[in-house]
């Protein structure tokens, strides 16, 4: 039914455009009326009528109109009126207010519609910048009332300190006051950049109708937790990365209705896409009931494509295989089309998730369908963090790659094949010394780096974990959890490895907040090079350094 009443939208453009055109070229419009009387009467069976394209050709390309762009009302980046009711038309912002009482146009309700006012995205923007700052100032204030107050405790003088104690009572509770003002209004002000993410939702039943038609398949789409919000910001980055793996689910996870019938299933495959709350990230899941992923299918692709070698394809799990579909130029297609073959996009989805520090999870089973988990977080401004430090430097980690921190005891670091390892809940996790990765040396120690963990220093494992990554990232200290304000490293510097940007801690102290998926991806890269280096100056092949 939503096929027959996209067709008949389409005939309605077309229509009209010749009005406008003055074209009286008449249209094939008597299946689209059959299945619209069918419809209107109670007898419609789907699939029973084939559908005219009001184009007279082959059916319309995937993007462009078909993404949405003219069928459904949107803003200019195809993300939908993703400002809602607090963004402008186009141009100015209107500073009107509106409101409908019981008497008005709604009149059978008697209900009032609530005022609102559009205001431009940029002021939106230059607030969250502002609580920024206030959440920055508010750090600083919290750490300057917390030494005050340990200097006044080690003061020996009785009378001074009974003197000063009411005073810093009184800034104590002030600061508690003010604590709590900048979290509701951090709050309130990221509630305001909240849209629904049904605005990129809504262009995908028009998409996954053309691609159905192009492939002459039979796809339903169903969606869920449309009404589920996020960042304005990240609702207009996702959409492509959204739309390659819903055409890449039509493409290769569905498969003809032939194919379907032989394998026992109902020949209307189903793509299902949905969008849930968890904790501070939103969770967005792309799942078929199509052929699913062929582990040996990849294995046998990495070897050919010259990717791995045979005994480090042997040695990869069914989830380390799936994970070579996000490799460049990558592709199982033999065949080269207008979605898929040419062995660009999954990778480019990848990229696109890392950059918003999200993470893309893949569960697959052969001859069932997949799964694509998307794991974001709802706004890149303020997160959660973990401090630690590594020689005389401090450094943030996102909290939502920590698994957890453990102590580390003598003999825990093992050597394996010239890696570090520990053995920590049953896995053994690859070690990073973050004062190599990051060459940071130890104060007063000659030039040695930090973390050199020994016998008689103390030190740390966080372990972490991004998309199946996993590492125990080895530091001298673990210091606090602290919401910190991410800023820009500049053009200059934003390149550098392992580096999200930097923060200002309430003490006043610039430190770098560090992207761990990153950098395991670049501690990985580089272990390889070294094997593959190192396997050439033998003459032996190279070990896989997974």
């Amino acid at each position: 039914m939503t096929d027959v009443m996209l067709c008949a939208f389409d005939h309605m453009k077309v229509l009209t455009q010749q009005v406008i055109d003055r074209d009286l070229e008449p249209l094939e419009m008597e299946p689209l009326l059959d299945a619209l009387e069918a419809i209107n009467e109670g007898t419609f069976e789907a699939g029973a009528v084939s559908l005219p394209d009001p184009d007279g050709g082959a059916p319309e390309e995937v993007g462009g109109d078909a993404a949405g762009g003219a069928d459904e009302p949107t803003d200019a980046d195809g993300t939908g009126d993703t400002e809602g009711a607090a963004s402008p038309d186009a141009g100015e912002p209107s500073d009107d207010t509106s409101s409908t009482d019981g008497d008005g146009g709604d009149g059978d309700s008697g209900r009032k519609a609530p005022d609102t006012i559009r205001v431009e995205v940029s002021r939106l923007n230059q607030l969250m910048d502002l609580v920024g700052e206030l959440v920055l100032g508010r750090n600083r204030l919290l750490q300057l009332i917390t030494e005050a107050r340990t200097e006044h405790d080690a003061r020996a003088d009785t009378d001074e300190r009974l003197r000063l104690d009411s005073l810093l009572g009184e800034l104590e509770e002030a600061s508690d006051k003010v604590d709590y003002t900048t979290t509701e209004l951090q709050s309130a002000i990221m509630q305001t950049r909240m849209v629904e993410v049904g605005q990129v939702f809504g262009k995908f039943p028009r998409v996954v109708r053309d691609l159905a038609r192009e492939f002459d398949k039979q796809i339903d789409l169903t969606v869920e937790g449309e009404d589920t919000e996020l960042d304005k910001s990240l609702v207009e980055e996702i959409g492509d990365p959204l739309l390659h793996l819903v055409r890449n689910a039509a493409d290769h996870g569905i498969e003809p209705p032939e194919e379907r019938k032989e394998k026992g299933k109902d020949p209307r495959g189903e793509i299902h896409l949905s969008a849930s709350h968890a904790g501070n990230h939103i969770i967005i899941e792309i799942a078929d009931d199509g052929a699913g992923l062929d582990p040996d299918a990849l294995r046998r692709k990495a070897i050919e494509k010259d990717v791995l070698t045979e005994d480090e394809a042997t040695d990869l799990s069914d989830s380390e295989a799936y994970q070579l579909i996000f490799r460049p130029g990558f592709s199982t297609t033999e065949e080269v089309g207008q979605v898929s073959g040419r062995g660009v996009g999954m990778d480019v989805v990848k990229t696109n998730l890392a950059e918003l520090n999200g993470t893309i999870d893949i569960d697959s089973t052969p001859g069932e369908g997949t799964r694509f988990t998307l794991k974001l977080p709802l706004t890149l401004a303020i997160l959660q963090s973990m401090l630690v430090r590594s020689g005389a430097e401090t450094f943030a980690i996102p909290l939502y790659a920590v698994s957890e921190a453990v102590r580390l005891e003598p003999g825990m670091i093992e050597t394996i094949q010239e890696g570090e390892v520990i053995e920590h809940r049953d896995q053994v996790i690859p070690v990073m010394r973050l004062g190599e990765v990051l060459d940071v040396q130890s104060p007063g120690a000659g030039g040695q780096r930090a973390d050199r963990f020994t016998e008689e220093q103390d030190a740390y494992a966080v372990v972490v974990n991004v998309a199946h990554r996993r590492a125990a990232l080895v530091v001298d200290e673990l210091i606090s959890q602290e919401e910190v304000v991410i800023k820009s490293l500049g053009d200059y510097l934003k390149s550098v490895p392992g580096i999200a940007g930097s923060t200002i801690l309430g003490d006043g102290q610039v430190i770098m907040v560090l992207d761990i998926g990153e950098m395991i991806q670049h501690e990985e890269f580089a272990a390889e090079e070294e094997g593959a280096e190192a396997a050439d100056a033998d003459g032996v092949p190279a070990a896989s350094s997974k």
